[in-house]
């Protein structure tokens, strides 16, 4: 690439600030986009704050919002039947696409780059036109695993969306030529569905601001155990009131005064009814996470649904904390057991290890040294610059 490529990108919502891993994802590829290409970011919004607008100013990034009319809660869901009927979650409204159209013909990129697979349907007839990359987040594996673990009525809806999820996959993901993927694992995935399509790994990029942990002025209590994330969130919800009935109580017979603090907007009213129990502390949504994660004794990660990779740990990581996940949770990262995390599936072996790095202040520092040299290595935003930039030379290699 001897010139500066115009790169346009499609997104779902506002890639930035980052208030969950969708902008995580999002503000980190489109960052790394901006360093050697043209970037115009045509997304739907319902506002665009200041911060947007920063973010896009320091970096040259050209923000092109759409304010669509918000659907009426019958054609929400009527859309919504639409998708499971036809078995497919991509979304399709025709105001949008002919937004998005618009765009496209304004801007005449090089390259066009879908910062999630729901807005596919609109790109696909522009194959013809200029190379289109896919970001896939994750897999349908996820809604699956949620569907499996659904019980009573609520199951047929768990396997309706699952199917949608999987559809969508199996119509579109083929007729995709670039696929990036957050990691090897789901890379590996998409392979089985699209042998013939040119597939990408590149991970997050951590984009926090690089503070030490002693230099947040806050003491680490070690008999604090610490939760993050949206707490409306099935897989989160599952993690938690999975934790707090089978491994919370075998933690307390060793260590009655081990905490737990749960941090995350969104409570639902069974983890809001947590607060009645002594030895937790539901926060909702705090300031600053960091100050919260870097004062607590480790981070526990006990998931068991969901897909692609838990991007709450990209807040922990550069802090430096010790982890203890599942084999899920730790699904699509470079985590490895007692190299730089413990990993427990069942719940003695992952109160066993809660109450070994409690007592054990070294273990702790060794683990969380670990993690942090992960956080400077392999998801820094540099590494995520220059994967993203090999993948984009390699598509507009002259042929």
């Amino acid at each position: 690439m001897n010139e500066r490529p115009k790169i346009l990108v499609l997104c779902p919502d506002v890639p930035f600030p980052i208030r969950a891993g969708g902008q995580m994802r999002m503000a980190s590829l489109i960052e790394a986009l901006s360093q050697f290409s043209r970037v115009k970011v045509s997304f739907i919004a319902s506002e665009v704050p200041k911060a947007t607008l920063s973010w896009a100013h320091d970096r040259n990034i050209f923000l092109d919002p759409f304010y669509p009319p918000p659907l009426r809660n019958c054609q929400l869901w009527r859309e919504r039947l639409t998708m499971l009927l036809t078995m497919s979650n991509l979304r399709y409204r025709a105001i949008e696409k002919a937004f998005f159209d618009q765009a496209l013909d304004s801007y005449g990129p090089n390259l066009v780059w879908l910062e999630t697979p729901y807005l596919i349907r609109y790109a696909m007839p522009w194959k013809s036109k200029v190379p289109l990359v896919v970001d896939y987040w994750g897999t349908s594996e996820g809604a699956k695993r949620i569907h499996e673990s659904t019980s009573g009525t609520m199951k047929i809806w768990r396997w309706l969306q699952w199917r949608a999820a999987r559809g969508g996959e199996w119509r579109y993901v083929p007729k995709v030529e670039n696929i990036v993927t957050v990691s090897s694992l789901d890379a590996g995935y998409f392979t089985h569905l699209a042998p013939r399509s040119r597939i990408w790994p590149i991970p997050s990029g951590i984009l926090a601001k690089d503070v030490p942990p002693d230099a947040l002025g806050v003491s680490e209590d070690s008999q604090v155990m610490i939760f993050t994330g949206d707490m409306s969130y099935k897989p989160n919800i599952d993690a938690i009131l999975w934790f707090t009935k089978k491994i919370l109580p075998l933690v307390l017979e060793e260590l009655p005064d081990a905490r737990l603090k749960i941090v995350g907007r969104n409570p639902v009213p069974e983890i809001e009814s947590l607060i009645h129990h002594g030895n937790i502390e539901v926060k909702g949504y705090v300031q600053d996470l960091a100050e919260a994660i870097a004062a607590s004794g480790l981070y526990i990660l006990p998931m068991r649904l969901g897909s692609g990779i838990r991007s709450k740990l990209f807040d922990v990581f550069p802090l430096g904390k010790a982890i203890i996940t599942t084999t899920v949770g730790a699904e699509g990262l470079e985590l490895y057991h007692d190299q730089n995390c413990l990993i427990a599936d069942t719940p003695q072996n992952f109160a066993s290890a809660c109450i070994r790095l409690m007592r054990h202040e070294k273990e702790r520092k060794r683990l969380g040294s670990a993690v942090l040299h992960l956080a400077k290595e392999t998801y820094s935003q540099q590494t995520v610059t220059r994967l993203v930039r090999d993948t984009v030379r390699e598509i507009l290699k002259p042929q």
